[in-house]
């Protein structure tokens, strides 16, 4: 790849150390709708199981990115913590799957996945990396979205207080793949980019079927 060296003499990515470009939020250009919650509500632990299986998957793709960016400090740094985290995370799912006196189904499909993964294609283009950072940072900002609505519906007070703290999380980890793009991209790149991509996620996240899962 001939990515512009960026900033990487610069702050971090991780934690409070994160610059102003991974503060700077982002809309999300189309809102879940209520049926999407309310099939949640009406089918909790089909929506449990299949959440711990997007924490397994993250966990993944962040030590696949770390394995693919070795010399990339700054990403195998924040990689190896988000892989870690997310997979605390699908412990604590599955945990909470198991307290219900239920068992972590097999997974399934992913409908969401599916259209934007022409993103994650063909690693020796120059904007692989780019189109993976961003789009990583788009999906976590629709979990957060969706942990919030979750959390604001449920009537239990574990799963709600879980929620909540899932959804700080997943908004901690759109800044740190979002900071990471601004890090080795020129600023007007990252930002075509998630203009593209926006557009693409809003499109795949209107044209899912409601049902009783993360996407």
């Amino acid at each position: 790849m001939t990515e512009s060296p960026g900033k990487a003499g610069g702050k971090g990515v991780e934690g409070n150390a994160m610059s102003d470009h991974g503060n700077q939020p982002f809309e999300l250009r189309y809102k879940t709708s209520d049926a999407w919650v309310q099939a949640v509500m009406a089918d909790v632990d089909s929506f449990l199981s299949d959440h711990a299986h997007a924490e397994r998957k993250v966990s993944g793709a962040a030590l696949a990115l770390a394995t693919q960016n070795p010399r990339r400090p700054e990403l195998v740094e924040a990689m190896i913590e988000l892989a870690r985290e997310e997979l605390g995370h699908f412990k604590q799912v599955y945990q909470l799957i198991m307290r219900r006196g239920k068992e972590l189904t097999y997974d399934r499909p992913d409908p969401y996945m599916k259209p934007l993964r022409v993103f994650a294609k063909n690693p020796r283009k120059q904007e692989y990396l780019l189109d993976l950072l961003v789009l990583y940072s788009v999906v976590e900002a629709r979990g957060c979205e969706r942990f919030e609505l979750v959390a604001d519906a449920f009537q239990d007070p574990q799963l709600k207080s879980f929620y909540q703290r899932l959804a700080t999380a997943e908004r901690r980890h759109q800044g740190i793949f979002l900071e990471l793009a601004h890090l080795y991209y020129p600023e007007e790149d990252v930002l075509k980019r998630l203009d593209c991509i926006l557009d693409a996620e809003a499109e795949s996240a209107r044209n899912c079927p409601v049902r009783a899962a993360l996407h």
